[in-house]
């Protein structure tokens, strides 16, 4: 069975490494990635960035923080080979008890982080799986199916929580 096979290659994999966690601006990182994303990106998608001010400040590993904002941007880029818009957007948001459980997550203040994109999307068998260790829908040899896995495992280890939206032909 497939969970045997998941937990067996977890046994053997190094533990996960303990995060430098550190009190962060959020916005100024993402400002700071800018130039980067825009030359990742390519001239045919549009780079948007909608940061809330003032943004509540966020306990992460900056490093990982930019890895993983950088997994997300990669995944939004090869889904518009055509080009379109990749908008990265920062909010205050106060989870109540419900909406804080929906995400296994406490009640109070989170800070949300958005990267979506006007893609190709995705189906429910895709999303399903996305963020499986060695799940990739590219190519052999064009991508590891790590990236969107160690996004999951940094988020939520972080205390986080991650959610997707995504419809074939409407981005994601």
């Amino acid at each position: 069975p497939r969970g045997a096979h998941v937990r067996r290659m977890f046994a053997v994999a190094p533990r996960q490494p303990r995060l430098a966690q550190r009190v962060v601006a959020l916005n100024a990182v993402l400002a700071g990635m800018c130039d980067m994303l825009e030359r990742l990106i390519g001239e045919d998608i549009e780079l948007e960035l909608r940061c809330q001010e003032p943004l509540g400040a966020v306990r992460v590993d900056p490093g990982q923080i930019q890895q993983a904002v950088l997994n997300l941007v990669m995944n939004a880029r090869d889904a518009m080979p055509e080009g379109g818009r990749l908008t990265i957007e920062t909010h205050n948001r106060q989870l109540a008890r419900r909406a804080a459980r929906r995400h296994g997550l406490g009640a109070g203040p989170y800070v949300l982080l958005t990267v979506s994109d006007t893609g190709c999307g995705m189906d429910e068998h895709i999303r399903a799986r996305l963020f499986e260790p060695f799940f990739t829908t590219k190519r052999m040899g064009e991508g590891t199916g790590l990236g969107l896995a160690m996004v999951y495992g940094f988020v939520t280890q972080s205390g986080g929580a991650v959610s997707v939206a995504s419809k074939p032909g409407r981005g994601t």
